[in-house]
C-alpha cells in the first residue's frame, strides 16, 4: 500500500463529536470569536492514521513509505488522490500547523485518532448495511492501477 511519507508527518484533525461538544460548551459559556478547532500539531501523524486504518479495517496492508518529492514529481494530487496528505513543502500544509491554544484554553478536547478511525469504520458498515450510505465520490483516492504504477516506479529507483 502506498503511504505518503514521511511517516512522522504531523497532522491536525478533529472528530465531529469533539467539535460539536466544544461548540455547545462555548455557546453555553457565551464565548465567541475566531478559534482554530483542531488538535495540536503532531497529535496525529500520517503513520498513526495509516496504522489506525489498517487496525480498524483488519486489512493485510503493508505500507510502503514513499518520499513526498517523488509523489509531487509524479503528479500525485494532494488531498484528493491521497486524502489528508499535503507535503510539507506545499503552502497548504499550513492547514496542519494552526495555533489551537485558544481552543484548548476554552476546553476543546481531542479524542485519539485511533478512536475516530475505528468509530468511523463502524459507521461506514452501519450506513452500508442500512442502505443510507452516500454515493461514492469519484476522483477521490488513488486508482488501484495508479497506485501499482507508482509503487513499481518507487521500487525501481532503488
Amino acid at each position: 500500500m502506498l503511504a505518503p511519507g514521511p511517516r512522522d508527518l504531523a497532522l491536525q484533525h478533529v472528530d465531529s463529536r469533539d467539535l460539536a461538544r466544544f461548540a455547545l460548551d462555548v455557546a453555553l459559556d457565551a464565548r465567541s470569536g475566531p478559534v482554530n478547532t483542531v488538535s495540536p500539531a503532531g497529535t496525529a501523524t500520517t503513520g498513526a492514521v495509516i496504522d489506525a486504518v489498517v487496525a480498524a479495517t483488519g486489512a493485510a496492508a503493508d505500507p510502503v513509505w514513499v518520499d513526498p518529492d517523488f509523489l509531487v514529481r509524479h503528479g500525485v494530487e494532494r488531498w484528493t488522490e491521497l486524502p489528508i496528505w499535503i507535503p510539507e513543502s506545499d503552502e497548504a500544509y499550513a492547514l496542519h500547523d494552526g495555533d489551537v491554544s485558544l481552543a484548548q484554553r476554552w476546553g476543546l478536547r481531542i479524542r485519539p485518532i485511533e478512536e475516530t478511525v475505528r468509530d468511523t469504520w463502524a459507521w461506514v458498515h452501519e450506513v452500508d448495511a442500512s442502505g443510507t450510505a452516500p454515493d461514492d465520490r469519484p476522483g477521490v483516492g488513488l486508482a488501484p492501477e495508479r497506485e501499482a504504477e507508482l509503487l513499481s516506479l518507487w521500487d525501481a529507483q532503488g
